[in-house]
């Protein structure tokens, strides 16, 4: 029995990889295959370093207060892989600097410019985990964009100045002619209002009420400046709420392209090809809940499972599916950390142990 083991992180836990080897080490199997996944989130650079022969870019830039940083981007022979978490994630924060009023893009503007700079002519760009609502003001910036106010003084690239443009100049030192920008994302949110950046996210990355209010009026007004700068509507577009509105200055200003992040990653890694070829496909994430059938791992995985007729288990932290959802979903078995654990610490800490120890019960 050829078994695939392709699951998502478990967040705040287990890497996607990690995941793998608890569960393998469990089944004791001779043909286990094991192939992390990710679907645009935080931890995606890892899973692709996983399947791809990359080269480690290693770059000195800022974290989202402007701090000096170390940190690194992957690369082939003329693609850049950049995750936005590493230059601008809420991981780079302790809880009290957490103020996307005051966060910025501009660290993972400058990856992306040392990319350019070196000849990459696709880049590829991880949203999940940031700490930032900016719009993309500060990867714009990054890039040789200027944003003035009404008094034509240049504004700093942060969310607090989004209602605040009231002109953009290109400045460009690039020839974005040239430049292919693909944004990965694991969402479906759209740039403001109540399935906005803002009303959805903010509050996780340190916004009160009045903040999102804030915030959210900032989107609208910059998406407006934005089509008046390019003539290209981004307020509705699917995904354009991921990662604080990133997209809004990528699609406008640099024409950048929107996928889903699952889609894009089972097919960099060949994934349907693999699940073709197993008797069986083991899946997870840290939450099942309603979002995973909506362009997640686990979602993806057991639509492609339907497609070629597969079987599939999911190991999960903690299944929230109601009962009409796991119908939808399919899976011939649903194990999760949380129903063996003492408590959600527990479950966290110890997630591989129980994994593990899922796995030695499964009768295959």
């Amino acid at each position: 029995m050829k078994i695939l083991i392709a699951p998502d992180k478990f967040k705040g836990s287990l890497s996607a990889m990690e995941v793998c080897q608890a569960i393998s080490a469990g089944l004791q199997k001779d043909e286990i295959y094991l192939h992390a996944m990710a679907d645009g989130g935080d931890g995606s650079l890892e899973v692709i370093g996983e399947h791809l022969d990359l080269k480690q870019q290693i770059i000195e830039t800022i974290d989202p207060l402007g701090r000096p940083i170390n940190t690194f981007y992957y690369s082939n022979s003329k693609t850049a892989f950049i995750e936005i978490a590493k230059a601008s994630g809420l991981v780079l924060l302790n809880h009290q600097e957490r103020n996307p009023l005051k966060t910025s893009t501009l660290g993972t503007g400058m990856m992306i410019a040392d990319a350019i700079s070196k000849g990459f002519i696709e880049i590829y760009l991880f949203l999940g985990g940031s700490a930032t609502h900016d719009g993309g003001m500060g990867i714009a910036s990054a890039l040789g964009i200027g944003f003035y106010n009404e008094n034509k003084s240049k504004l700093l690239p942060c969310g607090e100045n989004l209602s605040k443009v009231d002109s953009i100049v290109n400045q460009f030192v690039f020839d974005f002619e040239k430049i292919k920008f693909t944004l990965l994302c694991d969402v479906n949110n759209t740039l403001f209002g109540t399935d906005g950046a803002a009303q959805v996210y903010a509050p996780q990355k340190g916004a009160d009420e009045k903040m999102v209010e804030l915030l959210d009026n900032g989107l609208k007004h910059f998406s407006e400046k934005l089509f008046k700068y390019s003539d290209i509507e981004v307020a509705d577009l699917p995904g354009s709420g991921a990662a604080g509105g990133i997209a809004a200055s990528l699609v406008s200003i640099f024409n950048a392209e929107i996928k889903s992040g699952f889609k894009s990653f089972a097919e960099i890694t060949k994934l349907e090809l693999q699940i073709q070829k197993a008797d069986l496909i083991i899946s997870g994430e840290g939450r099942l809940d309603s979002q995973s059938l909506q362009g997640k791992v686990v979602g993806g995985v057991a639509q492609l499972c339907k497609k070629y007729d597969k079987p599939l288990l999911l190991f999960v932290g903690k299944n929230e599916l109601s009962e009409h959802e796991e119908n939808i979903l399919g899976a011939k078995k649903i194990l999760s950390v949380f129903d063996r654990a003492n408590d959600l610490d527990d479950s966290m800490k110890n997630a591989s142990i129980y994994l593990k120890d899922l796995a030695q019960m499964v009768q295959l």
